[in-house]
């Protein structure tokens, strides 16, 4: 991705323009950082032990700093270990150069001059990146714009995002972490963090008591997994949530053995295999992580070779996710009352579909081979749903129409249909006065770069939303971005912020207007803010298969419990 030069220039002449460095006393501890812009940050700040050693693979433990401590919180920190190069096949992260064990920190946000007396509403951000790749100081999560358009809108808030471990590191899987309870240790990473705001926001101006979760993604799976997390038997500590291209539903195999298969076949390409699992998981903890990061980067990458993404995944059951997490859902086991904004960019799946496909037979194959327990009878009934006649409008010299169906079905089954049933669940578990806000966002400032390699035909792609949710198009999008950008960004930054401070997203100056929250989502009627595009406004999906898109049909066979099971969800 072409990065904008006057955006960073921009930046860096804000950051040079700082006040004296601010400084927020929680406990007996004093946080010092920085201030640009009239926005306050706070980096580095450690919220759980290095996570080398016997804590590798372990639940997090929390690191409280000693009475008196002065903590230097003015600069980044590492990265947990990871590839350098996020994703090569689409530059949209800055290469990961400092990695460490030593890597739960977090980073705040805030307007200037804020007080403990202030209680603002806080908005904690879990990265995506195929639980592979990811770090809270990359430049695309940059969050100076949404933090200082927020104050200006009149609803300032407070940022926070935290580092949490990937891809084996986070979330390998065998008998023996089953056993001691250290499954799924990223998602716990990510419960830790949120803790520690529970504990500490106050003195940085934020309210405990209101506290919206926002991700992307698997940031967004993130999300909907704390909402199920512990069968919702704890109490969550946040109020509301915002999942963008993900929810608790979306990663095939959460149910199955994907994690503990990869982490068995990486045993033994470590030389690490013995008689039994504890002496295996003793092995992968002795090994110097100069060793285990490049064999760990390869394996992923030998499975998926686009990537290396989204080989770790989280496993269930195990006692943060305790079932399958479409039978909490449907069972009501989670969170409840949590108010939600759910939803998708329009072509979310082209990214991850098959461009070389040209016959029917081709997208089958592909698409068994995306879900390969799903069932011959289904795999049917999935490519009927789908006649490659509604896509034949959409071909060009370059591309098929075949492609389309792919990604038109990768879409529904993986974001589209999920996200759905997410708010259905919300709404039919929770009281009538809980929020199900749902979008669809048919805009992408990535136009542009797209048609410069000839690529058009991604559309509004996976990650469209991030440049206008952190309203970076006049900062690391400028060369990309058009008046129509500049605009949505300020308005969809603006809803995220109103719907954090008032639980409205149309509240707020300046935030998309006449959104309607869902109550009838329970029996599958369902309002959506289609944001951006020819076709902006709300749009309705009943039970008829004329609805829109034909999604009332396409998910109620993508959210069956018997294609759940089959998909490991």
């Amino acid at each position: 991705m072409v990065r904008a030069d006057l955006g960073l220039l921009v930046l860096s002449v804000l950051a040079a323009c700082g006040d004296a460095n601010p400084k927020v006393r929680s406990g007996q501890v004093t946080f010092e950082g920085t201030s640009a812009n009239s926005v306050d940050s706070f980096k580095n700040i450690r919220f759980g032990q290095d996570t080398s050693g016997n804590n590798r693979f372990a639940p997090p433990k929390l690191y409280t700093y000693s009475a008196g401590t002065v903590v230097n919180a003015t600069q980044s920190g590492a990265a947990c270990p990871q590839q350098e190069d996020p994703i090569p096949t689409f530059p949209i992260f800055d290469n990961v150069t400092n990695v460490s064990e030593d890597c739960l920190t977090l980073r705040i946000d805030r307007p200037a001059n804020a007080t403990s007396a202030d209680k603002l509403p806080v908005m904690v951000w879990i990265y995506g990146g195929g639980d592979t790749v990811g770090q809270i100081y990359d430049t695309a999560y940059e969050p100076t714009v949404l933090v200082l358009g927020a104050a200006e809108a009149g609803t300032p808030v407070i940022y926070v995002a935290m580092n949490y471990r990937l891809g084996l590191l986070g979330f390998a899987a065998s008998p023996a972490l089953s056993a001691e309870d250290s499954l799924n240790a990223g998602l716990l990473d990510q419960r830790l963090a949120l803790e520690w705001v529970q504990e500490h926001i106050t003195a940085f101006g934020g309210d405990p008591e209101n506290v919206t979760i926002f991700g992307e993604s698997d940031g967004a799976t993130g999300v909907g997994l704390q909402i199920t997390a512990y069968g919702g038997e704890k109490k969550a500590p946040f109020k509301r949530a915002i999942m963008q291209s993900g929810c608790a539903v979306a990663d095939a195999g959460t149910a199955s053995n994907t994690s503990m298969d990869h982490t068995a076949a990486f045993i033994e390409t470590i030389n690490c295999t013995a008689s039994t699992s504890a002496e295996e998981l003793a092995c992968l903890r002795a090994l110097p992580l100069d060793t285990l990061l490049p064999a760990m980067i390869e394996y992923e990458f030998s499975i998926q070779t686009s990537g290396g993404l989204d080989v770790f995944i989280p496993t269930s059951p195990s006692s943060f996710i305790p079932d399958s997490p479409s039978k909490l859902l449907s069972s009501g086991r989670f969170t409840r009352n949590i108010d939600i904004i759910v939803g998708w960019d329009e072509n979310d799946g082209s990214l991850f579909s098959d461009t070389s496909a040209t016959t029917v037979k081709e997208v089958a194959e592909f698409i068994a081979a995306q879900y390969p327990n799903l069932s011959e009878k289904n795999l049917k009934k999935a490519m009927a749903l789908y006649p490659i006649s509604q896509f034949s409008a959409y071909t060009s010299e370059n591309i098929s129409a075949e492609f389309f169906q792919a990604s038109q079905i990768v879409r529904d089954s993986q974001f589209t249909c999920p996200v759905l049933y997410s708010a259905k669940m919300n709404s039919k578990w929770s009281t009538g006065s809980t929020a199900n806000y749902l979008y669809a966002l048919n805009q992408t400032v990535f136009t542009p770069f797209l048609e410069e390699y000839g690529e058009l035909f991604y559309g509004v792609c996976h990650f469209s939303d991030i440049p206008y949710v952190f309203n970076q198009v006049t900062t690391v999008y400028a060369d990309l971005s058009s008046e129509s950008d500049i605009e949505l960004a300020s308005e969809m930054s603006g809803s995220w912020t109103s719907f954090a401070t008032y639980g409205n997203p149309s509240k707020a100056n300046g935030s998309i207007s006449g959104w309607s929250s869902a109550p009838k989502s329970s029996i599958g009627v369902y309002d959506v803010q289609v944001i951006g595009g020819p076709d902006s406004g709300m749009k309705t999906i009943r039970h008829s298969s004329s609805s829109w898109e034909d999604l009332a049909r396409r998910c109620a066979f993508w959210t069956s419990e018997e294609v759940f099971e089959q998909l490991g969800v």
